[in-house]
């Protein structure tokens, strides 16, 4: 029984597997949306959440408890280790303007990714009127148009692959109003 065990080992050391989850985590948050395996994206998926809730805290801070903002930013830096990501992250440097990725979710409480699975294997989507068309996704990165081929397994281990990508925090919830019932005398 695996009491208390918690996380997957992924056939790597400690020490790799926290590279590989560092490296994940920055290239989710470089780019918004990256392709990978299903086992990496679930164990990667809490480590990237964890870190914007920091990052939201810290924004909570910035203006009232300057050192506080500071320990939210420092905590960041040792978890990523890369220093571009973390201003990205708050919304400093080239971000001050537009905002970091943690101002986009202020008014979102978690749930801050979203893993959408791929379907289909390496000879394309076999389902309906589909049989041999592979969908692609087109998306614009470092100023060049690319397309993604959206094929479910890898070739040489059919490992499942899977979209990971920042959910949109741009989205507010509209408050419902309040219907109040009419109120008929007796």
């Amino acid at each position: 029984m695996r009491h208390r065990m918690r996380g997957r080992h992924l056939s790597r050391t400690a020490a790799h597997r926290k590279a590989l989850r560092q490296n994940i985590t920055n290239s989710l948050f470089t780019y918004g949306r990256i392709v990978t395996t299903l086992e990496k994206a679930k164990e990667t998926k809490s480590f990237a959440e964890k870190l914007i809730t920091i990052a939201k805290k810290g924004l909570l801070k910035k203006e009232s408890d300057k050192p506080g903002y500071v320990h939210c930013y420092r905590q960041i830096l040792a978890r990523l280790r890369n220093a571009d990501v973390a201003r990205k992250l708050l919304g400093e440097g080239l971000w001050r303007e537009t905002g970091g990725i943690a101002q986009r979710f202020v008014n979102r409480n978690g749930g801050y990714t979203r893993i959408l699975k791929l379907s289909g294997t390496r000879l394309g989507v076999l389902s309906g009127n589909n049989v041999g068309k592979i969908p692609e996704l087109e998306y614009r990165m470092e100023g060049r148009d690319r397309k993604l081929r959206l094929l479910g397994r890898r070739l040489n281990d059919n490992a499942s692959r899977v979209v990971f990508e920042l959910v949109d925090g741009l989205g507010e919830i509209q408050p419902v109003e309040e219907v109040k019932p009419a109120v008929t005398p007796v």
